[in-house]
């Protein structure tokens, strides 16, 4: 028995050696395959992102050879900057108002494709998310036209229905214009909303809506109570990727109106641009890419805490 014993500690032994280094080989091949990605992801997000930090504390410009360390002083001098300030107030006004319009159109829109209409949601679900394939700049002519106090649409319209349009044009009026952008924002987006709600929707189990079926509810009961209590975590989603959206906003404010008239629709995205690249103040402009990286990780430590759910002990 002592032999048998002596025997089978070899092949034991051997087993093991046999399974750890096919578990090495199985690790190394994993950081193989995503060894292209996590470069990449330094090179592109995390390098860019914590040289944007030190440069912040710079006094620099793109074209010249000047450069002096201030600190924190450009962050100072944000706190004392009107302009800063407006635009960190129209990234708000953007992210509120995007947040209630394109996510309520867009879940009312997901609604009424998934449960609400019999017949034509194909064509429905294309005309929602054409405005989103759509190139910013082709956006921002299009409704440079509509809004074009000569010729445009918006005029004709708000004529029609016996009012009077904006005597300085939707995009000349400082009261109005980041508003006139927001509609151009929220008629883009909502499709892109709407289609990611729509899918969270049709993953819903049939049987919760034949079960209430069964006991009387109504098509609004049901929305309420099983619809979106089941979409919670694409609903936060979302939410998120609005917000996230509102406050990085560059492009169709800089084709619209360039932060004009006087600032007025000036946001941060348009505010780095024009203290980087039209007046020279690279690290000034480093330091509003600062603040703004900081309000998108609060917003994704916010989405985190909101779609965590502890587990319930079976």
């Amino acid at each position: 028995m002592t032999d048998s014993l002596q025997t089978h500690k070899p092949l034991a032994t051997t087993r093991r050696t046999r399974v750890s280094a096919r578990q090495k080989r199985e690790w190394l091949d994993g950081y193989v395959l995503v060894a292209p990605a996590i470069i990449l992801f330094v090179l592109l997000v995390v390098y860019p992102m914590f040289s944007t930090i030190y440069l912040s504390l710079f006094d620099y410009g793109l074209t010249d050879a000047r450069i002096r360390f201030v600190g924190l002083g450009n962050f100072v001098d944000l706190t004392q900057d009107a302009v800063f300030w407006r635009s960190l107030r129209n990234n708000l006004t953007i992210l509120v108002v995007s947040v209630i319009v394109q996510v309520g159109l867009g879940l009312i829109l997901a609604a009424l494709i998934d449960r609400g209409i019999r017949w034509g949601k194909g064509l429905a679900r294309t005309l929602n998310f054409a405005p989103v394939v759509m190139s910013a700049v082709a956006v921002g002519i299009l409704w440079q036209l509509i809004y074009d106090p000569t010729v445009g649409l918006a005029n004709h319209f708000v004529r029609a229905i016996g009012l009077t349009p904006p005597t300085q044009g939707w995009l000349g009026d400082p009261n109005i214009v980041i508003y006139s952008i927001l509609v151009v924002a929220c008629w883009q987006y909502t499709g892109y909303v709407m289609i990611i709600i729509l899918a969270g929707m049709q993953s819903v189990s049939q049987e919760l809506y034949e079960a209430a079926e069964i006991d009387g509810a109504t098509e609004l009961r049901k929305f309420f109570h099983i619809t979106l209590p089941s979409i919670r975590n694409v609903n936060i989603a979302v939410i998120l990727i609005t917000m996230i959206g509102a406050i990085k906003v560059f492009d169709l404010v800089y084709i619209l109106t360039r932060g004009g008239p006087a600032n007025a629709s000036q946001v941060m995205g348009t505010y780095i641009y024009y203290n980087a690249f039209t007046v020279n103040q690279a690290g000034y402009a480093s330091a509003i890419s600062v603040v703004l990286l900081v309000f998108a990780l609060v917003l994704g430590f916010l989405q985190l805490r909101l779609s965590y759910r502890p587990r319930e002990d079976a």
